[in-house]
């Protein structure tokens, strides 16, 4: 199996707010050398999942993945899903739990509220993903008496079949924690990885394409490749430069390196 490695269009937000420049994003994002794209940071008013469809069909895209707003998940389930098959895509993401407390109370309200979405998204053949940031490594003691972090306690409160990861690497380091370790520890419940590298400038930790950075993607990548994770995603939070530019950059260092799909 070969890992591919696609495009996450949060990266290219500015390019994603009308549907001209999403045309020719998406043409941008296909001669580059990306297949698959993750919908995210884009205009929903105006790039409907008509022209999701029709852009990813005509330059043979894949959309795997979505962010997609919480409050619909929760309370437009039928409706989310209906718009994902439309453009056959069966990962249901939210982008981070940035709408309740980050403690061990607030994680377990999380799975809970959750948990009906979690059941229509899984009877419809598709699957709920949490993406996580650096606040989920922070643990809490439970009743038991152990001390979970947050993505533990999503993943232990979950169907598993019905909610998985979009795990991202580089929050992970961000919290201290190894990325690969990580990995081959919940692997089986990873839909995809996030990857982005981090570099120092001017004494600061700061975001950059992939393979400028200090991250250790040798052994991210084996790591992937031992559990079987095919999608990876280029994801910049922050880019110091032209997006689809960063996008370019770390897609041909990637290439270059890692014999990808």
């Amino acid at each position: 199996m070969k890992i591919c490695l696609g495009a996450q269009l949060y990266t290219i937000r500015d390019y994603t707010q009308t549907v001209d420049n999403y045309r020719m994003a998406m043409k941008r994002i296909a001669e580059i050398g990306y297949k698959t794209v993750q919908m995210s940071g884009y205009n929903t008013k105006e790039i409907t999942p008509a022209i999701i469809k029709e852009e990813a069909e005509k330059n043979n895209l894949k959309v795997i993945l979505t962010h997609t707003d919480p409050k619909r998940i929760l309370n437009e389930t039928e409706q989310v899903i209906e718009e994902h098959e439309m453009f056959g895509c069966n990962g249901i993401g939210i982008g981070g739990f940035f709408f309740g407390e980050h403690t061990y109370d607030g994680f377990m309200k999380f799975t809970e509220d959750f948990a009906p979405a979690i059941e229509k998204i899984k009877k419809a053949g598709k699957v709920f993903l949490y993406h996580n940031h650096r606040f989920e490594f922070e643990k809490w003691k439970t009743p038991s008496g152990e001390y979970k972090n947050g993505i533990e306690l999503v993943l232990e409160n979950t169907d598993p079949e019905g909610c998985k990861l979009t795990f991202d690497a580089y929050w992970a380091v961000a919290a201290g924690a190894d990325p690969a370790a990580f990995i081959r520890k919940y692997g089986d419940r990873m839909f995809v990885t996030h990857f982005k590298d981090m570099a120092v400038k001017e004494d600061k930790v700061v975001m950059t394409e992939l393979l400028t950075g200090n991250m250790n993607y040798d052994e991210i990548m084996a790591a992937c490749a031992e559990k079987n994770i095919r999608d990876v995603f280029v994801e910049q939070d922050q880019v110091f430069m032209d997006s689809l530019e960063s996008m370019k950059i770390s897609h041909d260092n990637m290439k270059a390196r890692y014999d990808l799909d």
